[in-house]
């Protein structure tokens, strides 16, 4: 289970570097190569609580014909590392393609995912497919449905100000963004089909980037448990 932490976290980007420099101390995604971020997670699945940590590190930086790509690595310690290509273009940032370190060649994102909309403002809002990471079938198998089940998440800038804290500090002038999608599963006989809400809280803050994630699949029927996740910053290197 410990996996789906690092399958999850497609929150990534991808800037040029002189664009990098100019802008990194305001922006809520400040990319270089070198930049590292260590994050304490905690998860309840199926009535058991985890505790580990995961690491996002931008590893290279390219172009491609007159695009500049990214590449960020998500590892989470004992697990298969998932390296992730983003672009910017004026309208925001995309993922274009993932490869895990089981993988040769990447895979291409078809269409290419919205990570974040630029520029970043409040009531923006856009559709992205996600799955179910925490909801498990309680018989049978596989028991996980994030192999087979997929949704259209809504994701919405809920705010642009706000001040969070974390394990790493206290953090003003942050980005909220909710995203929520639900599944239709045949929960139980009594209920039969209902629909199962998958929520998404991500915070951003200035010069930092991503400081908190939550994540929440609730649900407890005959035949499903659900489950939820919390990422916090403990620390960040920044490379300008």
């Amino acid at each position: 289970m410990r996996a789906t932490t690092a399958g999850m976290l497609t929150l990534v980007c991808a800037l040029c570097s002189c664009k990098q420099k100019e802008d990194s101390t305001n922006s809520y995604f400040p990319l270089t190569v070198g930049s590292r971020w260590t994050y304490a997670v905690s998860s309840d699945v199926d009535g058991k609580a985890l505790r580990d940590s995961h690491v996002i590190s931008v590893i290279s930086e390219s172009l491609k014909g007159n695009e500049p790509v990214v590449v960020r690595r998500n590892e989470t310690e004992g697990n298969i590392g998932i390296e992730y290509a983003l672009r910017v273009n004026p309208t925001g940032i995309e993922r274009i393609a993932q490869r895990s370190d089981l993988e040769e060649q990447a895979t291409r994102d078809e269409p290419p995912r919205t990570v974040l909309p630029l520029p970043l403002k409040a009531g923006a809002s856009w559709r992205t497919q996600t799955t179910a990471y925490f909801i498990l079938r309680k018989s049978e198998h596989p028991r996980e449905l994030r192999y087979s089940h997929k949704a259209l998440m809504t994701y919405t800038v809920e705010a642009i100000d706000e001040t969070v804290t974390v394990p790493a500090g206290t953090f003003r002038h942050c980005a909220r963004i909710t995203g929520v999608a639900y599944l239709t599963l045949y929960t139980d006989p009594v209920a039969g089909f209902r629909k199962v809400p998958l929520i998404t809280n991500e915070w951003y803050c200035k010069g930092i980037g991503m400081v908190k994630l939550e994540r929440i699949e609730e649900v407890s029927t005959a035949f499903f448990s659900g489950g939820k996740m919390l990422m916090e910053l403990i620390k960040s290197i920044r490379h300008e």
